[in-house]
């Protein structure tokens, strides 16, 4: 994790020297194709060096004239830009992301652009990337669904697209659950993918990797306020698929619950999709737990044979 952290924000300084070779060549450009420009902005920086001198000395008085000279090169220098067709901010330094001026940090926290990269570490070195290009909502399909079956899957489709449509605007949990291949994953991917597509930091972890990294910060195997154990409680959008795969200790186990509580309380939108019914789910976790489970999040039950049998047989 260090690693990737250095490379990243070794990627930001980059970024940073990157904006300001393009400002640097924005200026020469405007100096070439505007004398006059050029002219002004040089008497503006000699009168400039000449106040602050007059300032440092304590001669304040007689840098008033100079001040006031300075206000009107000003005007003169935004009427030459504007005359010549000039976009405003043309030369100032433009940012890839205007919230952290491209440091990766605003206001001494994580940047959303920070976080982004990190996620998308992880779903390039898991392979996740190459999955959601054919498991998304332009590739799902009902076609391996029939009766009840069918019907149960379109309501948790609808619901989908609409836990994506108001993903901005509200605060909502889902739990998905059912037997193996009815497309509890396929169906999380879809989300996934929606929103990543939309710009939204998404982080999806199989249970047996989220306890890895509850369980590091526990028994100190990780650094002490890592991204990843941070992503957990400040992520747009959490997605465990699998739980019940995980092996932990009771000490891990309570971990899940703060990781929800702490979520539900920064009202940060949580999936969850298991294998288990709700009575296995309520013998393998506290209920404190499985509380917050049926609580606060929207339950939808996968039904029908798996899927990827389905088609191994068509195939």
């Amino acid at each position: 994790m260090d690693t990737l952290y250095k490379e990243i924000m070794a990627g930001y300084e980059r970024q940073l020297a990157q904006d300001k070779r393009a400002q640097r060549k924005r200026i020469q450009e405007i100096h070439d194709r505007l004398p006059e420009y050029k002219r002004l902005e040089d008497r503006t920086a000699d009168l400039a060096a000449k106040a602050a001198i007059m300032a440092a000395s304590g001669r304040r008085e007689e840098a008033i004239p100079i001040l006031q000279e300075l206000n009107r090169l000003s005007d003169e220098k935004k009427k030459v830009l504007e005359n010549a067709g000039v976009p405003d901010g043309y030369l100032s330094l433009q940012y890839e992301c205007p919230d952290c001026r491209d440091t990766g940090y605003t206001g001494g926290k994580k940047c959303h652009c920070l976080m982004k990269k990190i996620v998308e570490h992880y779903y390039k070195s898991s392979g996740l990337y190459e999955k959601l290009k054919t498991e998304n909502f332009n590739t799902f399909s009902f076609e391996y669904f029939e009766g009840e079956d069918l019907e149960n899957i379109k309501a948790v489709y609808d619901a989908s697209r609409s836990f994506v449509a108001s993903f901005a605007d509200s605060y909502r949990n889902m739990l998905f659950y059912g037997s193996v291949g009815c497309g509890k994953s396929f169906m999380s991917n879809c989300i996934a993918r929606e929103l990543m597509d939309r710009g939204v930091a998404v982080t999806y972890l199989s249970a047996v990797r989220f306890f890895d990294i509850l369980s590091s910060h526990i028994f100190g195997r990780a650094e002490a306020g890592s991204a990843e154990y941070d992503m957990l409680f400040s992520c747009p959008l959490l997605i465990i698929d699998d739980l019940g795969t995980e092996i932990g200790s009771s000490a891990v186990s309570s971990g899940l619950f703060a990781v929800l509580n702490e979520r539900d309380l920064k009202s940060l939108d949580t999936i969850i999709s298991t294998n288990y019914s709700m009575a296995e789910l309520k013998d393998k976790y506290s209920d404190r737990s499985l509380s917050r489970l049926l609580g606060n999040y929207e339950i939808y039950r996968f039904s029908g044979d798996d899927i990827r049998l389905k088609k191994a047989e068509v195939s």
